[in-house]
C-alpha cells in the first residue's frame, strides 16, 4: 500500500518547473479529445453512408426514368410509323391519280421557284420521290389536282434544268407530280 500523501508533496509536484505528471484533470481533457474525434469520424461516416445511399436511390430513380422514357420514345415512333404507313396507304387508296402519260399536251409552261421533290403521285411520302426540281428549272404543265385539304399540285415535265444544282436531280424530259408551292403559275 502506498504511503499517505505528505502535505509537503503539494509544493514539490505542481511547483512552476515542476515535472509533468498526467492527474484527473489531463485524463479527462484526454478522454474529451478522444471522444470528440471519435464522434466526428462516427457522424462523418454516417453522413457519407446515408449521401451513398441516397445517391444510389436518386441514380436508380433517373435510370428507371430513362428506361421508361426510351421505351415511350421507341412506342411512340412505332406508332408514328404504322400511322404514316396507315395514312399513306389510305390516302394513296382514297385519292386516284392518273398517271403520268408521254402523250399528255401541255397546259403551259413554268419555272421552278422553290427546290424540292418531284413525286409519283400527288402524296407527300418517301416512296413517291422520282428526284429533285430545282429553282430556275423549266417545265410544262400537264395537269392540276386539287386535294381535298387544298393543296394543289401540278403534274409537269422537265423541259430545261437549271445549271447548279443537287446530284439527285432529275433529268430533261422527266415527268411527275410537284406541290403547287414550288412553281410558278401556268
Amino acid at each position: 500500500m502506498p504511503p499517505r500523501a505528505d502535505p509537503r508533496d503539494w509544493d514539490r509536484l505542481f511547483r512552476s518547473g515542476a515535472p509533468q505528471r498526467g492527474g484527473p484533470l489531463r485524463a479527462l481533457v484526454n478522454v474529451l479529445i478522444v471522444g470528440t474525434i471519435f464522434l466526428l469520424l462516427g457522424g462523418g461516416a454516417i453522413f457519407a453512408f446515408s449521401f451513398g445511399i441516397e445517391t444510389t436511390r436518386m441514380n436508380n430513380a433517373a435510370t428507371a426514368t430513362a428506361a421508361v422514357t426510351a421505351t415511350a420514345r421507341a412506342i411512340a415512333a412505332a406508332t408514328a410509323s404504322v400511322e404514316q404507313t396507315a395514312t399513306a396507304a389510305a390516302l394513296a387508296l382514297a385519292t386516284p391519280t392518273p398517271e403520268p402519260t408521254p402523250t399528255l399536251e401541255a397546259l403551259g409552261m413554268g419555272t421552278v421557284l422553290n427546290g424540292g421533290n418531284l413525286r409519283t403521285e400527288p402524296v407527300i411520302v418517301p416512296e413517291t420521290v422520282i428526284g429533285q426540281i430545282c429553282p430556275g428549272d423549266q417545265f410544262a404543265f400537264l395537269a392540276e389536282q386539287v386535294l381535298p385539304d387544298g393543296a394543289r399540285w401540278h403534274l409537269i415535265a422537265i423541259t430545261e434544268t437549271a445549271l447548279d444544282c443537287t446530284p439527285d436531280r432529275v433529268p430533261v424530259a422527266t415527268q411527275g407530280w410537284a406541290s403547287g408551292t414550288l412553281l410558278s403559275s401556268p
